[in-house]
């Protein structure tokens, strides 16, 4: 059993969903600090003016709080502006009848916090596409206690899984102190995600890759976007590659 953990993050990349449909149990790490204008509360879409950042508007929150206790701001129409910019620039998008109901019915739901938003997005859109990965979120898991791999250790062993997927990045604080982190001493088998992004057509001159989903779902739609996912996926990077690829 497969098991991965990611912030939830709002309306996020292939490779996101990616890490999610290698995953027997995907874990929603909602319960760690909020970083201000990460891809917690923005992404990106390609217009015809370029590259345009999407938000979703949160109160101005204590900085030091989690995911999970940022509170979204409603007294703003920021969906309603959210939507507008989403179709004026997919009207013309293939499968633009078929995606803009479908965002615009899913973003009716209003949430108390910023990881129950974006969590449920995410899970909208893996259900839609065809995603089976089985959901869990940190802050109700038994495994509170320890940072860093140390708790994604515990994490692991809760949901009885062999194998943690990790996004490439996290190398950084899991190869810190000894090759595979905590893993090692817990006989955990560690691989890391290798997403190759994958092509496809768009609008709007020179193609751009590590765009929001929303932008594959217009362009590519449904029922063939999870196929456009996998097609970017590589053999995984064990420890000693990452350790050899930074050398």
């Amino acid at each position: 059993m497969i098991c991965a953990v990611m912030q939830p993050t709002f309306f996020p990349w292939l490779g996101y969903f990616d890490l999610i449909d290698n995953a027997d149990h995907f874990v929603f790490y909602d319960d760690v600090q909020f970083v201000k204008q990460s891809w917690q509360v923005r992404n990106r879409i390609k217009t015809a003016n370029g590259v345009q950042y999407i938000n979703v508007l949160t109160k101005k929150n204590n900085l030091d709080s989690n995911i999970n206790e940022i509170q979204i701001e409603y007294k703003k129409p920021w969906k309603k502006k959210l939507l507008k910019t989403i179709f004026y620039t997919y009207q013309k998008a293939p499968f633009f009848n078929e995606v803009y109901p479908f965002l615009e019915n899913i973003l009716k739901k209003d949430f108390e916090n910023l990881a129950e938003n974006n969590l449920f997005l995410v899970r909208e859109i893996a259900n839609k596409i065809g995603i089976k990965t089985i959901f869990h979120i940190s802050s109700e898991l038994q495994s509170l206690d320890g940072t860093k791999d140390a708790r994604l250790v515990d994490i692991c062993h809760e949901l009885k899984c062999k194998t943690y997927l990790s996004p490439y990045g996290s190398s950084i604080y899991i190869e810190e102190h000894q090759p595979g982190g905590a893993f090692t001493d817990h006989q955990i088998e560690l691989l890391y995600q290798n997403y190759q992004h994958p092509k496809y057509d768009q609008a709007f001159g020179e193609y751009i890759s590590h765009l929001s989903i929303i932008d594959v779902l217009f362009y590519v739609g449904f029922e063939k976007s999870l196929e456009l996912i996998r097609a970017g996926r590589a053999p995984y990077f064990s420890s000693q590659d990452v350790i050899k690829k930074e050398a």
